[in-house]
């Protein structure tokens, strides 16, 4: 079973001309990625849905026959005075899936100890055990809740602190993905395109082959 993925079509800092040509070249990619049977799963699109900074695609499919899409794709568009420019260049990278917000805590994958609650200088406050030690099974994160006067008290705020520790480890793993998007989306080479376009009579983008 494959792995979902996405694709970035960047415009980096590009102007409104190359965001233009974001719009154009996400439906032209989706396009090819269903004919080498990679399903499109979702569109996210950032900025004007006319000029968008960039747009990602999550895809569902093998990853290497996309490979020669990966890099600068560039529009050679049609000269319109001495000092328009021609050529207009746009990064298209791959990327992990982003997995969005934190998944609920399931209470199957958390173990509950009752521990005695401890005073100052390490006196029991009472004889009973009615601190809660929560440890969420997959991350191995543990928290311990001992200020309440109930084991049921303690316990709640036991779930609510590991709640949230498990919801911020979820955040700090997926700021490297982040970076890494961020930094394809400013990093646009410019030259040496994989495929390069012009637009046909219609609007649609065709590829410039070579020899044509």
């Amino acid at each position: 079973m494959s792995t979902p993925w996405a694709l970035q079509i960047s415009a980096g800092r590009g102007p409104v001309e190359v965001r233009r040509f974001v719009a154009e070249l996400a439906p032209a990619l989706a396009i090819r990625l269903e004919a080498l049977q990679i399903e499109v799963i979702d569109w996210t699109l950032h900025g004007d849905p006319e000029a968008p900074g960039s747009i990602h695609l999550a895809l569902d499919g093998p990853i290497s026959p996309a490979q020669p899409l990966l890099g600068t794709h560039v529009l050679v568009a049609p000269c319109r005075g001495r000092r328009a420019r021609r050529r207009w260049f746009v990064g298209v990278t791959r990327h992990a899936l982003p997995s969005g917000e934190a998944p609920a805590l399931e209470l199957d994958e958390v173990s509950l100890s009752a521990v005695r609650a401890r005073g100052p200088g390490g006196q029991h406050v009472n004889t009973r055990s009615t601190a809660v030690r929560a440890v969420h099974r997959p991350t191995r994160i543990a928290v311990r809740a001992e200020g309440q006067r109930s084991q049921a008290a303690n316990r709640a705020v036991a779930l609510a602190r590991l709640a949230k520790a498990v919801a911020e480890a979820h955040r700090r793993d997926q700021e490297p993905g982040q970076q890494a998007r961020w930094l394809a989306h400013t990093r646009v080479v410019r030259g040496e395109p994989v495929v390069s376009w012009r637009r046909g009579h219609r609007g649609t983008l065709i590829e410039i082959r070579q020899g044509s």
